[in-house]
């Protein structure tokens, strides 16, 4: 067999379980399909194959709206290998247990090596995603850095599909007499199970506020991920950034595709990194957004340091003028999840007597936590 071939069989089984731990429900038969494919050679044409997967993985729209993200990530290297002139040794064809493949589908085996050898691999894995959620966005390696960027995704995923589960309609309200008749028919018309009418819960209305200074910048590109996947779940969600100048994003998040949102953002937006001045831009707020996107039905975020550089008393009376228009204010501080960090800069001082939750967001854990947070208020 070529061992180019051997590669991409091993390849494909580790993207399928890519695929399964990011929440894609795969049976036996879907991933028969996927080596079928590979057989017939769909591989050798990337986009052919890219599409021929997409239609065997994806089975609901929030798979649709993330594979092809997904599959650059993950078959992008391996192509780009295809690509570049190498020696093909061909091994002499012998008979070999495809217990890879057979595992995948299903198929146990009483191999105590192997168990041994995947009980160890399991324990690495979940002691290095146990540290990456601990670890401050501001002290990640380089070497973590992509991986960490992974289990965002997974976990954002997840507490996606929890907000959607929770909207789900729940089994109240008054007899649905219509529903109740059909759903007894076959037992010749005896009420024993009655439907119910079932009220939908309201999604949420919501503003993020990301200030993106200099101070800010190793935590920004997680908190805006963050964002990116909330707005799958509020009614409305309205984001705006802010460092000297604030800047309206929402007509930026139209797009499906996450990395063709981040490459607008990153091109439209001009002051990444620049300087803080955070009563400035939430006056300018109030002023030209606060009469469309300020009620009693929204929630308000500010995601920020509040290492103010401009004008205090400004600070102190756009924030007391927001908490008075909006439902609840929420100030995700970075800072507050260092040891000892007390809110004493100026900004924090004038603004906390105006916020309803004052929370830290300086690493996957903490973000975590807003779950309960953002679905209580």
């Amino acid at each position: 067999m070529v061992e180019l071939q051997k590669t991409f069989r091993e390849r494909l089984v580790d993207f399928t379980f890519y695929c399964k731990e990011r929440q894609f429900m795969l049976s036996p038969q879907q991933t028969r399909e996927a080596f079928e494919i590979s057989r017939r050679g769909f591989m050798l044409d990337r986009k052919l194959f890219h599409y021929s997967l997409k239609s065997i993985y994806c089975t609901r729209k929030e798979h649709f709206d993330r594979f092809d993200e997904m599959f650059d990530r993950f078959w992008s290297r391996y192509y780009n290998e295809l690509l570049e002139p190498r020696e093909i040794k061909v091994k002499p064809k012998k008979k070999k247990s495809t217990s890879s493949s057979i595992i995948f589908m299903g198929a146990e085996f009483n191999n105590p090596h192997k168990e041994e050898k995947k009980e160890a691999k399991q324990t690495k894995g979940a002691n290095q995603t146990v540290r990456l959620r601990m670890t401050d966005f501001s002290k990640v390696d380089v070497e973590d850095k992509q991986r960490l960027e992974e289990l965002a995704e997974e976990l954002f995923h997840q507490m996606s599909m929890r907000f959607k589960r929770r909207l789900k309609n729940a089994k109240t309200g008054r007899i649905d007499i219509r529903k109740t008749v059909r759903k007894n028919v076959p037992r010749g018309g005896i009420m024993l199970d009655l439907a119910y009418k079932k009220k939908r819960k309201e999604k949420r209305k919501v503003v993020f506020l990301l200030d993106i200074s200099g101070s800010m910048d190793t935590y920004s590109f997680y908190l805006l991920k963050y964002i990116l996947v909330l707005k799958r779940y509020f009614k409305t969600l309205e984001f705006f950034t802010f460092s000297t100048e604030l800047t309206h994003i929402t007509p930026m998040l139209r797009e499906n595709n996450e990395s063709e949102i981040l490459k607008q953002i990153g091109s439209e937006v001009t002051t990444w990194s620049s300087g803080t001045k955070i009563g400035d831009c939430l006056t300018t707020f109030l002023s030209d957004y606060g009469s469309k996107f300020l009620s009693q039905k929204h929630i308000v975020v500010i995601l920020s340091d509040g290492l103010e550089t401009g004008n205090v008393a400004q600070l102190r009376e756009a924030v007391r003028t927001i908490r008075r228009k909006c439902k609840t204010l929420v100030w995700l501080n970075p800072l507050k999840g260092m040891e000892g960090y007390q809110p004493i800069q100026k900004g924090m001082v004038n603004v906390m007597p105006h916020l309803d939750a004052f929370e830290s967001a300086h690493n996957l854990d903490s973000l975590m936590k807003l779950e309960k947070l953002l679905m209580d208020v």
